[in-house]
C-alpha cells in the first residue's frame, strides 16, 4: 500500500518530468525554422554540389546566423516554453492536495536550470535573466491557477 510520502515523492518526480517535457516541446518548436531552412537548402544545393561537406557547412552557417542575428527566435522560445510550463504546472498542481504553487515551481525548475546553464555557457545577458524569471513565473502561476 502506498504511503502519503510515496505519493508526494511520485508527485515531485512527476513535476520534474513534466518540466523536462515542457522544455523539450519548447525547444522542438524553436528548432522548426532550422529544420525547414536545412531541408530547403539541402534540396536546392545538394544536387548542384559535388562536395556534401561544403553544402553542410553552408547550411550550418546559414542556420547559426539566422538564430544569432534574430532575437525574435529567442523571444518566441521563451514564450512558447513558458506556455508549456504553465500548462504542465496546472495539470501537476491539480493532483496535489496542498502546496500547489510549489508543485508549479517544481515544473519550472528544470527549464530554469537549463536556462541558467546556457546563460553561464553563452555569457551573461539580460535576455537570459528574463528567460529564467518568465519560466519561474509561469510555473508559479500554473500552480496558483490550478483548481
Amino acid at each position: 500500500m502506498a504511503t502519503e510520502n510515496d505519493k508526494k515523492n511520485k508527485l515531485w518526480f512527476n513535476a520534474l518530468l513534466n518540466g523536462i517535457f515542457a522544455w523539450i516541446l519548447g525547444f522542438v518548436i524553436y528548432m522548426i525554422p532550422a529544420f525547414v531552412v536545412a531541408i530547403r537548402m539541402g534540396i536546392e544545393l545538394g544536387p548542384k554540389s559535388d562536395d556534401p561537406a561544403t553544402v553542410s557547412e553552408q547550411i550550418s552557417q546559414t542556420i547559426s546566423g539566422m538564430y544569432r542575428n534574430n532575437i525574435l527566435f529567442t523571444i518566441g522560445f521563451i514564450i512558447v516554453t513558458a506556455l508549456f510550463i504553465l500548462w504542465r504546472a496546472i495539470r501537476v498542481a491539480e493532483k496535489s492536495v496542498d502546496k500547489k504553487s510549489s508543485m508549479g515551481l517544481l515544473v519550472a525548475l528544470i527549464p530554469a536550470l537549463f536556462g541558467l546553464l546556457f546563460m553561464f555557457s553563452n555569457g551573461l545577458n539580460i535576455l537570459s535573466f528574463v528567460e529564467i524569471l518568465v519560466f519561474i513565473a509561469a510555473g508559479y502561476t500554473g500552480g496558483y491557477l490550478s483548481k
